[in-house]
């Protein structure tokens, strides 16, 4: 099922994970991909509430963001620490999103949101108002 615009009934960031996805792998590996390391600003990411990460345009989990901060502040268990990469990058600290907010956005194919050949990696989307 396609996620529209009009849909979006909150403030969300779509993270787009596709090197990093791998059928199968574990919830937290799954976190930490999409929780870092994003070459954005902490005030334009914080303002989303949640998180959505994608894989080739199907969004695999939701997250319910608490802060952001800079990567150099912050340790993911499953991805080793890279201070060259990372320099410079942001990271969220969060857990996954209430039953409510996951059946909202778990599954749905998000490219209609997106121009063609749209490289952002993440990019904010305000609850849509009519």
């Amino acid at each position: 099922m396609e996620l529209k615009r009009e849909d979006i009934t909150d403030n969300i960031i779509i993270i787009k994970i596709n090197r990093s996805y791998r059928p199968g792998m574990s919830a937290e590996s799954l976190y930490d991909a999409a929780r870092g390391c994003w070459k954005i600003s902490i005030p334009y990411a914080s303002a989303a509430d949640y998180a959505l990460a994608v894989s080739f345009g199907e969004v695999k989990e939701v997250y319910k963001i608490y802060e952001w901060c800079h990567a150099s502040e912050e340790r993911r268990k499953t991805i080793e620490y890279d201070p060259e990469k990372e320099k410079g990058r942001i990271i969220f600290k969060g857990e996954v999103a209430s039953e409510e907010i996951r059946n909202k956005y778990l599954g749905k194919n998000i490219k209609g949101l997106y121009k063609k050949g749209d490289m952002n990696h993440a990019r904010v989307f305000k609850a849509y108002c009519e």
